[in-house]
């Protein structure tokens, strides 16, 4: 108990009350539940920064942005709550009951499990192979991302493998989806603004022009964004960064320029093609993988050697950073093909009633 520190226990006895109130709150107060999930994830990325884990940090902050804007755009289309439309009977409240005891009993399990695990002693431990052999092997200081597309990159192919069908799954299922004709219409606090503006017969509409400047700002901020993502990409061999927290990045700033543009505007000006980023991500993974084949090596081997380039001079490359482009690529396109999926209302109809269909 001398160990812990009374501060990082309380740090996680918010995440632990973040968690627990996300859950109460996930069926009537959906908003609140989402921003308690994201208190939980940020306690997360604090505890990496903590424990000495800036490229866990960094990355976990990041999905964390990501994945709270798609379930804010999926939460557009669930169905609307009614009030007092269904009694919780005895029953009902004892499986509740029920259920909220084996989600505490299996929590504390795991955690009592990954505890043990974590403090048991081992003799023979494989971290010291990595911290010694990544530079003179990997060519990178970085070990975390080192390991990644070098040591273990067959790991990240296949991890990148399952968010690649994910993404194609979720373009397969909602391609054609229409959503509720009620679920269309616009919010009640613009209809409201709306027809507040008609009433007073005003020149000006603030549900045109709400986002005006903060759009401009995002498109503006959008490029120094993308230059950032690069940033993080070219320097991840070596310092925090990589494929995935750069992919990662540049996909936060084509969501952002979605949202605050609309799809319209981005897809009159840009050709993003998430799709194409998707299946060339992939396949430069996977390519890479097998170039090893050519030189009669295992499939993933990489090669690193310093070579000499006009201004730059004696210049380390790995051969990894082109399975680190294709991470990056298919992070880039998997959850820009998501929001593509989810967001536009504008491009969305609304599903035709039984009677009505021809």
């Amino acid at each position: 108990w001398s160990s812990i520190d009374p501060a990082f226990a309380l740090l996680w006895l918010m995440g632990a009350a973040c968690a627990i109130g996300a859950a109460s709150q996930a069926k009537f107060h959906r908003l609140a539940a989402l921003v308690l999930t994201g208190g939980a994830g940020l306690v997360s990325c604090v505890s990496f920064v903590w424990l000495s884990a800036p490229d866990l940090a960094a990355t976990q902050l990041l999905v964390e942005v990501v994945t709270t804007i798609l379930i804010l755009l999926g939460m557009r289309w669930l169905p609307k709550r009614i009030e007092g439309l269904s009694v919780e009977s005895r029953r009902q409240r004892f499986r509740r009951r029920r259920d909220v005891v084996i989600a505490i009993v299996a929590g504390l399990g795991v955690a009592s499990l990954a505890y043990a695990a974590m403090t048991h002693p081992v003799a023979d431990s494989i971290s010291r192979f990595f911290l010694e052999r990544a530079y003179t092997e990997g060519g990178g200081h970085n070990v975390v991302n080192v390991i990644l597309v070098d040591f273990r990159g067959f790991d990240t192919l296949g991890e990148i493998s399952v968010l690649a069908i994910v993404a194609l799954t979720v373009f397969a299922l909602l391609r054609r989806f229409r959503p509720a004709i009620e679920s269309v219409d616009a919010p009640a606090q613009q209809r409201l603004q709306a027809a507040f503006e008609a009433s007073d017969n005003g020149t000006a509409s603030v549900v045109a022009d709400y986002l005006r400047i903060p759009g401009l700002i995002v498109q503006l901020m959008a490029p120094v964004i993308v230059l950032f993502g690069l940033h993080l990409f070219l320097r991840g061999h070596d310092l925090p960064g990589g494929g995935f927290a750069a992919g990662i990045t540049v996909s936060v700033a084509l969501i952002l320029l979605y949202m605050a543009r609309g799809a319209r505007w981005v897809e009159t000006h840009l050709r993003v093609l998430p799709v194409r980023w998707i299946g060339l991500g992939l396949l430069l993974a996977v390519g890479t993988g097998l170039g090893s084949l050519v030189f009669g090596r295992p499939f993933l081997t990489s090669h690193f050697r310093y070579v000499e380039l006009p201004l730059l001079g004696r210049f380390p490359l790995a051969s990894a950073i082109g399975f680190d482009l294709g991470v990056f690529g298919l992070v880039v396109g998997a959850p820009t093909q998501m929001l593509l999926e989810l967001a536009p209302p504008s491009l969305r109809r609304p599903r035709q009633p039984a009677d009505d269909a021809t």
